[in-house]
């Protein structure tokens, strides 16, 4: 099982910047940043396509457990 990774985690581990993040999502940089220091405020849009960029799963990233 994949150990917890923050979303900040996750990203810098996928090797992308919050740009590309901020870019993905059609947001700009200081939202994107707001997500990453508060996940639980992201749109539920917005968490699916993080999932999707990250290929992780939403609990892991939002919930801090691996699903199951």
């Amino acid at each position: 099982m994949a150990k917890f990774k923050t979303l900040r985690e996750a990203r810098e581990d996928a090797g992308f910047t919050q740009q590309y993040m901020a870019d993905e999502l059609g947001v700009s940089r200081p939202t994107y940043i707001k997500i990453e220091e508060k996940p639980e405020n992201a749109s539920v849009l917005q968490a699916r396509r993080i999932c999707e960029i990250l290929s992780r799963s939403y609990e892991s990233i939002f919930f801090g457990r691996n699903a199951s």
